[in-house]
């Protein structure tokens, strides 16, 4: 007699090598598959556990291969209880927010949380601390080759992270070169972030080693980064149609990927992987190619051998589903042991975070001093700004615009109908006397008329950034971020300022009715919760309502915000030093004389 823990009969396969499915039956063994045959079980079984599937379809748990925990703005155990119903069994986690925050002590807090959980988290070691260099921007944490070495050997830590500053590595940066050996030297996979590259600047940058790229992509930008061994990762917004039929134009196909990157915990109440998988199909991908690059080419890119797939020796990860593709699975197994249920993980007492380490405090209660753009004493009409223009309302990509600005004892006076906003960063570290380094600019497009919004989950640094049209709403929105020890918090107030006419918004500057009208405190390095998700997503959709009340222009007004500060996103961002040139790695007075 053959003796197994589990036994499903009466299931349809899929197999991802040869991209079908069959009909058969699976025999599991501690945590592992033992038997994956056609066809049905022989007489001679016997099983702990005997599941009749009932024709439903066994599918690898899905792997994703490039993501950020922070992103769900939970803890790594409220994002597993909310992820592994969906489907998600592993994941390459990348916690470069916490690391720009807390350094190593922050890392090695996020790789001990997340390896007490049900899901297979792996980890990657932030390379982007900081995101480009102290000149652009302040950080409280710097990770060089040393950080790397010592980082290396815990549990699960198999990559370095995403390397977003191409341009220092192209030959600025003194840091990244040896970080990259470091990284190579302890036998880690480099993960690459190539936005705008091509060409020999292309070929430079992957000759350190690094192995993927996640951004914004199209057919012939997918072509070139294939043919140069890059893996390719598709998120959501490069699951277009276009991109569906070049993948699926390919002879092979194995070094396209299916990731996350970022998913809000409104997105992921809906689903994690699975709606990339989703998306795919419905944009063209099969339903077996989709599953396989969210299973095994994953698996395999990332030199996990024994994962995505269902086949003899490997670790028995799977989901049971109604038919291909449909989500979320009826079951999700990790390690041969049922995990979660028709939508839901099974009761289980949450692991046990660890103590959480000690991480630089947000700035302030900030002063209405603090908002000035130009030194105290400052008068005129003869000023010039470099005002960040939003190029749209589904990118964050941003163009630059010279506008001219009227200042009143150094505070910026917004006309009405400019189009105008200010933008504030404001660096951790500072003290009840205000921000220990700041900057104030001006932006155009971003559509805020009234009122204002603040946050301290504000990539990659994490300073405390704010928006509005006025100083004193802009100063309750940050100081109501303070006050929660982290979060975002939004501001609704009334159109003009307390000295009327065609100018004076930003230095009068709200009325007695503004208040704060949503806010979610995100206390654990002031970027993240850890209460469970759909708590979580109910207060960023309020605070998403609150800033589309006082004139977001974005479809994803949040993910919008916290990427204002982002020193190497395309192509004009804010720091507390300026206006920062991404491309360039410069950094641009905000306002100046012409």
């Amino acid at each position: 007699m053959i003796h197994l823990d589990v036994l499903l009969k009466n299931t349809r396969i899929v197999d991802v090598f040869r991209l079908r499915v069959f009909s058969g039956w699976v025999g599991i063994r501690g945590d592992r598959f033992i038997y994956v045959e056609e066809g049905n079980p022989p007489e001679n079984l016997i099983a702990a556990q005997v599941r009749d599937l009932q024709g439903a379809v066994l599918a690898p748990g899905l792997i994703d291969s490039h993501m950020h925990i922070e992103s769900s703005l939970l803890t790594p155990r409220r994002f597993v209880e909310a992820a592994l119903p969906h489907g998600t069994t592993a994941v390459l986690a990348d916690a470069h927010e916490v690391a720009n925050v807390a350094g190593e002590a922050g890392v090695g807090w996020m790789i001990a949380a997340g390896n007490l959980t049900a899901m297979r988290i792996y980890h990657a070691i932030p390379s982007c601390v900081p995101a480009t260099a102290p000149e652009i921007e302040t950080t409280t944490q710097v990770f060089g080759a040393q950080e790397v070495l010592r980082l290396a050997p815990l549990p699960r830590v198999i990559a370095l992270g995403e390397v977003m500053d191409y341009r220092g590595l192209l030959g600025l940066s003194q840091r990244l070169p040896p970080m990259l050996a470091a990284a190579r030297q302890a036998g880690l996979r480099l993960e690459g972030h190539i936005p705008t590259l091509e060409g020999m600047e292309l070929s430079e940058y992957l000759s350190h080693g690094i192995a993927s790229s996640h951004s914004l992509t199209h057919p012939a930008k997918m072509y070139a980064e294939l043919s140069k061994g890059v893996a390719v990762m598709l998120q959501t917004k490069s699951l277009t149609a276009d991109n569906m039929a070049a993948v699926n134009a390919l002879p092979d196909r194995s070094g396209v990927l299916l990731v996350t990157d970022d998913i809000e915990p409104s997105l992921l109440r809906r689903g994690h992987l699975s709606l990339m998988v989703q998306l795919a199909v419905e944009n063209g991908l099969p339903a077996l190619e989709a599953l396989a690059s969210a299973s095994l080419r994953p698996a395999r890119y990332l030199g996990l051998r024994d994962l995505g797939a269902i086949a003899p020796g490997y670790l028995a990860d799977f989901l049971v589903l109604d038919d291909l593709a449909h989500f979320p699975p009826r079951q999700v197994w990790v390690g041969g042991r049922l995990t979660a249920l028709e939508g839901s993980v099974l009761p289980q007492p949450l692991p046990d975070a660890p103590p959480l380490p000690e991480f630089p405090p947000l700035p302030g209660p900030l002063r209405r001093e603090d908002f000035r753009v130009l030194p105290a004493g400052s008068e005129g009409s003869g000023w010039i700004a470099n005002a960040v223009r939003l190029d749209g309302a589904l990118t964050s990509l941003t163009s630059l615009d010279q506008v001219p600005l009227r200042v009143r004892d150094g505070y910026a006076c917004l006309a009405e109908g400019d189009d105008l906003a200010l933008v504030g960063v404001f660096a951790r570290g500072g003290t009840s006397r205000g921000a220990a380094s700041r900057a104030v600019g001006i932006m155009k497009g971003i559509g805020v008329l009234t009122g204002a919004a603040a946050t301290s989950m504000a990539h990659d640094s994490h300073n405390l950034l704010v928006v509005g049209r006025n100083v004193n709403d802009m100063l309750l929105a940050a100081n109501a971020v303070h006050a929660m020890g982290g979060g975002v918090a939004v501001v609704g107030g009334a159109h003009g300022g307390a000295h009327g006419g065609a100018y004076g918004s930003a230095y009068g500057g709200g009325t007695s009715s503004s208040a704060v009208i949503a806010a979610l405190k995100l206390p654990v390095f002031s970027l993240i919760s850890d209460e469970p998700v759909d708590q979580v997503a109910e207060g960023m959709q309020e605070v998403e309502k609150a800033l589309d009340t006082i004139g977001f222009r974005h479809k994803r007004p949040f993910l919008l915000l916290s990427l204002l500060s982002l020193s190497v996103s395309p192509y004009f961002k804010f720091s507390d030093k300026g206006v920062v040139d991404t491309e360039k790695r410069a950094i641009l007075p905000p306002v100046f004389a012409p």
